[in-house]
């Protein structure tokens, strides 16, 4: 599984993505808006608690490899794990399943502002949701990817694309590679339709209130009552 994350400025343009694709479907989310423009309002609530912060649109595609075919539930437990993991565990959020590509992925929309007016920590992300991928892998029964520090880096050899040639089934760093490419293609999709940018790796209302992940809903400011979560 591959996590490639994108910061940006405007929730609107990436609502827009998000929701537009033909048979896309909200499978999660703590918001209470149903529309680009409904849920663009309850994110800028929220983002004004912080008008100095330039990005605080996480845009982020979660891509299993071909072949891997998970349910609902799972792609949102796969996302309440990246989340809690990333420190994003009292953030806005909305949750979404796309079925326009080979393999299958889900796109996570959160806003880095937090609900107490906090900034969520982007400190060593790429390290940190990679470790957070490992371990879905391993709990998922999923395709297992070596850490980037390891993973060699050299294209396929002579002999492991005349062996895919001969039986019709490419070799383990063929697919692994095909898997990186499919997912970075995604999230520059994504990217080039909302106007964001690919970030390199590093080494209803606001007075409704939202639920944050732990199912309590919450306020600008931080006033939190416990709540059921949002329909999905």
């Amino acid at each position: 599984m591959i996590a490639k994350a994108i910061k940006g400025r405007g929730f609107r343009g990436v609502l827009a993505y998000d929701l537009g694709k033909e048979q896309a479907r909200v499978i999660d989310t703590n918001m209470t808006g149903r529309t680009p423009r409904e849920l663009a309002q309850e994110f800028g609530a929220v983002r004004k608690l912080r008008p100095g912060l330039g990005k605080a649109v996480l845009h982020v595609s979660l891509s299993a490899a071909p072949g891997e075919q998970l349910s609902d539930a799972q792609w949102t437990q796969i996302a309440g794990r990246y989340l809690a993991g990333m420190g994003l565990d009292d953030n806005q959020y909305l949750l979404t399943r796309h079925a326009d590509t080979r393999h299958e992925h889900v796109h996570l929309l959160v806003n880095r502002v937090r609900c107490d007016g906090g900034v969520t920590s982007d400190s060593h992300d790429y390290r940190r949701q990679e470790s957070i991928m490992r371990a879905v892998e391993r709990d998922f029964g999923l395709q297992q990817l070596r850490p980037s520090v390891e993973a060699p880096r050299r294209a396929a050899s002579r002999g492991e694309i005349e062996a895919g040639l001969r039986t019709g089934i490419a070799s383990t760093r063929q697919r692994l590679q095909q898997l990186r490419v499919d997912a970075r293609r995604v999230a520059h999709r994504g990217a080039a339709a909302t106007g964001m940018r690919l970030a390199a790796p590093v080494r209803a209302s606001a007075a409704a209130g939202f639920l944050s992940p732990d199912g309590r809903r919450r306020q600008a400011g931080g006033v939190a009552t416990p709540s059921r979560r949002a329909s999905r």
